[in-house]
């Protein structure tokens, strides 16, 4: 097992069964969640209502030698500062998860030849993710160019762009994910969309876009945004989104898209990012 921390600077500290700084215990890397009933008189037992993932905590003890105990008390109130936002990595038997962090508290205890530090980390996201994106671009730019090549004055083509406007992003887990929708524009579209086929959900936005504007939509809890990129410049257009304001998700299983435009459509490029989500390791 091998734990890696990322505090704001981008800084690196790895905790194990290794020195200077041991791993004694960790709790908190599974699934808790808050089951609510309600109860009518003279019901026996109780009628569910609902459940919710609760914030996830982690807290590590660790084991330090007494004669590195100051050094390595030191560095760790240095690493783990308050109100900034952290990662922690959790690989274990071939399994690498993250999420993000805020610390609780660092404290300090014990008096034998191993002195303990216990680390609190707070994650308001409960959900474990992979540590890298998948990507689905539902359109692809085909090549031309065959060698031997052969110039000519006449004029010709050196990719084509190829329309396949529906794709599948596969969610292998059992954790419905948020997406970041990329549309991208070579010319004027107005109005562009993303439609999930299976559920009959549609996101749209009253928009025009032109030549070289990118929109990135975000739809995970806590981050539903819209940005639109146009000239350099990044500004939020969350009111730009289609009344009533739809943030498609990416449920378990296949999750058919299709993407539009009122018009421009083949000056609109689109791709779907998503990371896959877990409730434990």
């Amino acid at each position: 097992m091998v734990i890696t921390c990322i505090n704001q600077n981008g800084e690196r500290l790895k905790f194990g069964w290794f020195a200077p700084i041991w791993v004694k215990s960790i709790t908190g890397i599974g699934a808790d969640f808050t089951v609510t009933t309600s109860k009518s008189n003279g019901q026996d037992g109780a009628t569910y209502t609902g459940a919710t993932a609760d914030v996830r905590n982690i807290v590590i003890v660790l084991d330090v030698r007494k004669d590195d105990y100051v050094d390595q008390r030191n560095r760790l109130y240095q690493f783990f500062q308050p109100r900034a936002a952290g990662e922690i990595r959790y690989e274990d038997s071939g399994i690498s998860r993250k999420a993000g962090y805020y610390v609780e508290s660092v404290e300090p205890s014990g008096n034998g030849v191993l002195k303990n530090i216990t680390v609190s980390l707070l994650c308001p996201d409960p959900k474990w993710y992979d540590l890298d994106e998948q990507l689905t671009e539902l359109a692809s730019w085909e090549g031309l160019i065959e060698w031997d090549l052969e110039i000519t004055e006449e004029p010709f083509e050196l990719t084509r762009k190829v329309n396949t406007l529906i794709g599948n992003v596969y969610n292998g887990s059992n954790v419905t994910q948020g997406l970041k929708v990329k549309f991208m524009a070579t010319g004027e579209v107005v109005n562009p969309s993303l439609y999930n086929i299976d559920r009959q959900e549609l996101m749209k936005l009253n928009l025009t876009m032109h030549s070289g504007d990118t929109v990135t939509i975000t739809t995970g809890t806590g981050n539903k945004r819209v940005k639109l990129t146009s000239g350099g410049m990044t500004t939020n257009i969350n009111n730009y989104m289609a009344y009533p304001p739809v943030w498609l998700q990416a449920y378990p299983g296949d999750n058919l898209y299709r993407y539009d435009a009122e018009s421009g459509i083949d000056n609109l490029n689109v791709s779907i990012i998503h990371m896959q989500a877990y409730w434990g390791v």
